[in-house]
């Protein structure tokens, strides 16, 4: 994982140097802000964000991290306020838009179920406005997916994979659709290890991996991929989480083995998986 203490002592090097270019400072408390979250200390980050945006109001920059963060702890009106402001200061910079998008549908689902339609209107005209960003069909297939309009959606992480092939996440979702469209996790599990042969360095993929091997009452290999997935993640956060999956089984399976009780599943181990902060 990164070294959080010392990129944040070069960070507060360059905010506290008085000779520090404007934008200079801008990028630093930005920076510093999201070193912050890395760790999970996300009552340091909120403030880093808005220091940077008060020090630049007119800089798409940090209104988009500010928004991301918002995301992050679900305060979504201040996040789609911040992101609607970058896009406004930069309407041809894809990733604002997606972050908009997948706030407006978080919306829709838990507080304004109107907002739906909006929604699509914006992921159709995303498509057209960003027709080479897998990013912007990799988000469309989630949210169809989320819908269960499971044929459209993998329609159009088949277009994300197109458009970025090395982008192994893409085909982890696939995985995921095969399982809830289909219930078929024997091709789930082919998509997912051809996956990891492709990057055998993907924590996402190899989280997915170990669930479809709880799944298929494989626990030795699930807790295999989850400890190599616990060597590659990059924040504190992903490492609370699959750790806590790993634990989770290991527990359990341990449990198992020695009374000879009824094997785990995903829904015993949701609990443990919901410790994750998102």
């Amino acid at each position: 994982m990164v070294d959080y203490n010392k990129a944040i002592e070069y960070f507060d090097a360059v905010i506290g140097d008085r000779t520090s270019y404007l934008r200079l400072k801008v990028q630093a408390y930005v920076h510093r802000g999201e070193v912050f979250q890395g760790k999970g200390d996300k009552n340091r980050a909120l403030p880093d964000y808005s220091a940077a945006v008060g020090l630049d109001e007119d800089h798409p920059d940090p209104y988009l991290h500010r928004g991301q963060f918002y995301l992050s702890i679900e305060a979504l009106q201040p996040a789609l306020t911040d992101l609607k402001k970058c896009i406004e200061f930069d309407e041809d910079f894809p990733a604002p838009w997606t972050q908009m998008v997948y706030g407006q549908y978080q919306m829709a689902r838990t507080v304004s179920p109107s907002l739906l339609n909006e929604v699509f209107a914006n992921l159709d005209k995303m498509v057209v406005k960003f027709p080479n960003v897998a990013d912007v069909f990799a988000l469309y297939g989630q949210i169809l997916q989320d819908q269960r309009q499971f044929v459209q959606a993998e329609e159009k992480f088949i277009k994300a994979q197109e458009l970025a092939p090395h982008n192994v996440t893409y085909k982890a979702h696939q995985a995921t659709l095969k399982m809830m469209a289909e219930n078929n996790f024997d091709s789930a599990l082919v998509l997912l290890n051809e996956a990891i042969q492709e990057d055998p360095k993907c924590d996402f993929v190899l989280e997915n991996l170990g669930m479809i091997y709880i799944q298929k009452q494989q626990y030795k290999e699930a807790l295999g991929c989850f400890e190599k997935a616990l060597e590659l993640v990059k924040t504190e956060a992903e490492a609370a989480h699959v750790s806590a999956l790993y634990i989770g089984l290991k527990c359990q399976w341990e449990v198992c083995e020695e009374y000879g009780v009824k094997p785990v599943s995903l829904s015993d181990l949701q609990g443990f998986g919901d410790m994750s902060p998102s």
